[in-house]
């Protein structure tokens, strides 16, 4: 029996909320977050391999013993039943964790703020560190997708000032960002400190990644795709990660996408948010994650063709500088489509996409192959 995933759910009080986003658990079970339709408060529940819906009363949760409290002072964001939730107050946000996560989390944000500050990108602070929470200052700025739907294409009614200044600060954004990346990547010390305290994430590490969420769409069939496609898909990709002779190692944020870097147009700052899972990659990692996610979010409908072209510009002149090959460019984007397929399969909202996103994929695959 296939755990499907409902676009909404009913609790209690009659109230309806919709599942924007769920994530797969082993035993044919799920997760999910939803929101509700009267103030847009966010819920967590599961959804069980007999398919019964469990939603759960907000800010609570059997694992995160913190949530309610913290709740309670600020603004849940995010809420991933036994796993994590944040919460945005007057300090700044603060994550709330599963058992022995706190630790490695506050080590990941102090040690990615320690390398960033030459590079002039502003990563948060931990102000308090408990157990299972972290809590983080707030970076000042607007998310590069907040200024990307900003930013309106050519043929926009706006008033042409407007029109003007969200073209200007989307543009700067890039160009700060474009300057500041390669010396937080390859920063003096990030080798050396690096390979001491940061775990590493090559090749190998990456083909397990995309076979793992090709084996949960497998599973759950959130894509409409058969069994032995998305193998070979999974399979081409590996080949092409394998298969080239990989660049050395920088400082990775390994998560590094547009709603993560963060632009002050008042004093030029980039910031980067989310360091939970900073390590030590192929520069060609990163730059093929944020590469990607511009395409997804043209594919979204978020970005204007104009928008996506200036990031995009600006992130291939980023490899450039730093010598990531077209090669080692082209198989991590290869694999983060893949995964990004799978992964927003499980989205509700986006299952349209995803399945559209595997059959482009596919077809790219296949052509490479017969070149």
């Amino acid at each position: 029996m296939v755990t499907t995933i409902p676009e909404t759910v009913t609790d209690r009080a009659g109230r309806q909320l919709t599942i924007h986003r769920a994530w797969p658990r082993q035993g044919g079970r799920l997760i999910f977050e939803a929101s509700d339709s009267d103030g847009g408060q966010i819920r967590a529940g599961s959804v069980g391999a007999d398919g019964r819906v469990r939603l759960s009363p907000f800010a609570e949760d059997p694992v995160l013993s913190g949530l309610p409290g913290a709740a309670a002072q600020g603004e849940l964001l995010v809420h991933r039943y036994k796993r994590r939730a944040v919460v945005r107050d007057a300090v700044g946000f603060t994550k709330l964790l599963a058992p022995g996560k706190a630790d490695e989390v506050a080590a990941s944000h102090r040690f990615m703020r320690s390398l960033a500050q030459p590079s002039g990108i502003v990563v948060p602070d931990v102000v308090v560190h408990h157990p299972e929470s972290v809590t983080l200052t707030a970076v000042h700025g607007a998310s590069f997708h907040e200024l990307g739907q900003a930013s309106p294409p050519a043929n926009h009614p706006a008033a042409p000032p407007t029109h003007r200044v969200a073209e200007e600060t989307w543009a700067a954004a890039w160009q700060e960002w474009s300057k500041r990346w390669p010396l937080l990547a390859v920063s003096q010390h990030s080798a050396a400190a690096g390979a001491a305290e940061l775990p590493t994430h090559g090749t190998r590490d990456e083909c397990r990644t995309v076979s793992r969420w090709v084996n949960y769409a497998q599973e759950f069939g959130v894509l409409p795709v058969a069994a032995d496609r998305l193998q070979r898909a999974s399979a081409h990709v590996s080949r092409l990660l394998i298969s080239g002779a990989p660049q050395t190692a920088v400082l990775s944020h390994r998560d590094l996408h547009d709603k993560q870097l963060l632009f002050n147009p008042e004093s030029g700052s980039v910031g980067l948010i989310d360091c939970d899972t900073v390590t030590v990659a192929e520069p060609a990692l990163d730059l093929a994650n944020l590469l990607v996610h511009i395409d997804l979010r043209r594919a979204q409908g978020v970005y204007s063709a104009a928008a996506a072209r200036t990031a995009k510009k600006a992130i291939l002149g980023t490899a450039s500088v730093m010598d990531v090959s077209e090669v080692r460019l082209n198989a991590y984007a290869a694999s983060t489509k893949l995964r990004l397929a799978c992964l927003y399969a499980f989205r509700p909202a986006y299952r349209s996409v995803a399945h559209q996103w595997f059959e482009r994929l596919e077809h790219e695959l296949t052509e490479s192959a017969v070149a």
